[in-house]
């Protein structure tokens, strides 16, 4: 009996590893087949941003569609123009012949057109072919000013969609084989990837069209925000870049980040259009990786490493605006976490490279500068101030050499361009500040909340004044650098040469996160939603804020308080875009309150003031300590 039951267990395994066997093939051929045809046959999305058009005077775009021997669908539409007055402007849609005409001298009115519109009211022309051919657009300026129109179209074979699906068929195949026989962290990161997959196929099907055609209860009522820059800029920047275009001219209009962005975004092109927004969404997806190592590394809980691993990759501001929208936060993003992860295993030098590309990136990662180096000088033991000083040289020196090394190039050739579009961009405008504009398209500031109630003139004045100065911003930096550089030690090990790392990054974590809602809510430029995705991986691992330093010395076990996060990361992704900002001040208050490092700072400001007055002996023994405040 015995011999019998081992037996059949065998078959059983051996049949399980069958399976396996046969899911893992066909994932592969699945997969294989169904992309192979869509890149060999790939067709295409573009945008044309912009066609600039001089005052009384034409402006011609020609677009040459090539094809292969498939039957193949076209549709474009006008955006309209960036003009006050755009009833001055008349654009036409042209074929070959209809253009041809017109260039020997015939009047516009007389060849006929595709497509004709005036003003910023859109239009759109679709059509199927079989053979190449090309279209022209024809923008006529009557006004005194320079307009400036843009368009997008899509043109793709019969067999697109198809074989899209397919291959997304073949990779979730592969993806439950690897959910079937991975253990662990590793298949909870199969399963988040796979329901963010949902959002990017979802996504590539929505790129037909430039408008996302979202129910009015998602724009009126939940106020959810899904910019659309992916198919507005991107789809611009890359061809024209694959065109040789330089990257800060006019070539690129908007292009406002440092270098490597776009470079690392057209790596593969656009064709199939969908292929820079798997970039961004890989950036988006691998960051979940680091996020667990650090948890894992902090709270040496399995469980509570996973579950702010999926705390990551399932909130709605990851989910939409990283896997779904395709924005540019996802590679800086990545790469400032990666700098933190390094800083926590032993590798100074390797995070401050990291997060000097991740400046190269966005311009927002230089916030996390001083808070990096001085976790890296304070976790050592015994450091005198001048070995202090001279890592925070040597620390500055590798981060602004990166800068620089990259910089170099588009320093010499572009210099103005370069300080204009990187540096100067991030200063916004005075003028924006001061009046209330409820365009979507219009990045959010602090005194948009006043404005849309209708505050004073003279009040709006003072804070767009403050804001614009970075005067807000310089006290948030002195504050947040300020009271992270006083942080304590909060034990020793036995041999008394260790301070705790963990509570000390954990504290860097928190500040950090700080950092970043100081920077949403006073940014000069304003500020979307989309950028919160920097705040993700620092709030995943504030996940408990009843235990900010995952220091749970019981076994973990999931409560309500744990969903915190994802559940205000809903509320602000769906609150009214002129609110949300004092939701993040309120978080921002609630957690320096919880974690303690409120009464710590004003505790530490009464001793200096004591110790000043000579009544009182400042001493750190004084301070309530992280595990204190949270002792249950």
């Amino acid at each position: 009996m015995y011999i019998l039951l081992i037996i059949g267990l065998g078959m059983k395994e051996r049949t399980i590893r069958q399976i396996q066997g046969v899911l893992l093939l066909l994932g592969i051929i699945v997969m294989f087949s169904g992309f192979g045809l869509h890149f060999v046959i790939p067709g295409t999305s573009r945008s044309g941003y912009a066609i600039t058009v001089n005052a009384m005077d034409t402006a011609v775009e020609n677009l040459h569609l090539s094809k292969g021997p498939y039957v193949y669908s076209f549709s474009i539409e006008i955006l309209g123009l960036d003009s006050e007055q755009p009833s001055e402007v008349h654009i036409y849609l042209l074929d070959e012949t209809q253009y041809l005409l017109y260039a020997s001298g015939t009047g516009i009115h007389s060849v006929g057109s595709l497509l004709e519109t005036t003003g910023d009211s859109r239009a759109s022309y679709e059509t199927t072919s079989s053979v190449s051919f090309d279209l022209y657009i024809v923008a006529i300026n009557n006004g005194t000013e320079i307009k400036t129109l843009s368009y997008y179209y899509v043109f793709i074979p019969s067999t697109y969609f198809s074989s899209v699906l397919v291959g997304f068929v073949g990779l979730f195949l592969l993806a439950l084989y690897f959910g079937w026989t991975l253990k662990g962290w590793k298949r909870y990161f199969i399963a988040g990837v796979g329901v963010n997959l949902i959002f990017l196929i979802t996504r590539i099907f929505t790129l037909t069209t430039y408008s996302l055609g979202l129910p009015d209860i998602f724009l009126q009522i939940l106020h959810v925000e899904l910019y659309n820059d992916y198919q507005f800029f991107y789809l611009s920047w890359v061809p024209t870049l694959w065109d040789g275009a330089w990257v800060y001219s006019s070539a690129l209009p908007g292009y406002l980040y440092p270098p490597l962005w776009i470079y690392t975004v057209a790596l593969f092109g656009s064709t199939p259009a969908w292929l820079p927004g798997a970039v961004l969404f890989s950036f988006n997806m691998t960051t979940g990786v680091i996020i667990y190592k650090i948890a894992m590394i902090i709270s040496n809980s399995n469980s509570q490493s996973i579950l702010t691993m999926m705390i990551y990759l399932l909130n709605p501001i990851t989910a939409g605006y990283g896997s779904f929208m395709w924005l540019n936060p996802t590679p800086f993003v990545f790469f400032t976490t990666l700098s933190f992860y390094l800083a926590l295993t032993e590798k100074s030098e390797l995070s401050v490279l990291a997060l000097s590309i991740a400046t190269l990136y966005k311009q927002f990662a230089a916030i996390f500068f001083p808070i990096l180096v001085l976790f890296l000088i304070k976790k050592k033991t015994g450091i005198t101030i001048q070995q202090g000083f001279v890592k925070f040289l040597k620390y500055t020196l590798i981060y602004g050499s990166v800068l620089l090394l990259v910089s170099l190039p588009f320093l010499i050739i572009s210099p103005q361009e370069y300080y204009n579009q990187v540096i100067s961009s991030s200063f916004g405008s005075y003028d924006r500040l001061t009046v209330f504009i409820p365009d979507l398209s219009m990045p959010v500031h602090f005194g948009s909340f006043f404005l849309w109630l209708g505050g004073s003139s003279w009040f709006a004045d003072i804070l767009a004044w403050l804001t614009y100065n970075f005067v807000f911003l310089a006290l948030c930096g002195i504050i947040v650098y300020s009271s992270y550089a006083t942080v304590k030690p909060l034990s020793t090990t036995s041999n008394g040469s260790d301070i705790d790392i963990r509570n000390l990054f954990m504290k860097a974590i928190l500040w950090s996160f700080v950092a970043v809602l100081c920077l949403q809510v006073f940014f000069p430029r304003g500020v979307y939603k989309f950028y919160l995705l920097a705040l993700m991986p620092f709030a995943s691992l504030l996940y408990d804020y009843r235990d900010l330093s995952l220091s749970q010395d019981s076994d973990f076990h999931l409560r309500k308080r744990h969903l915190f996060v994802p559940v205000f990361a809903m509320v602000v992704f769906l609150c009214y875009r002129f609110i949300y900002l004092w939701l993040l001040v309120a978080w921002a208050w609630f957690y320096l309150i919880r974690s303690g490092e409120l009464t710590r700072i004003l505790n530490w400001i009464r001793g200096l003031i004591s110790k000043a007055s000579g009544s009182y002996e400042y001493s750190s023994e004084s301070m309530e300590t992280w595990e204190q405040i949270y002792s249950e």
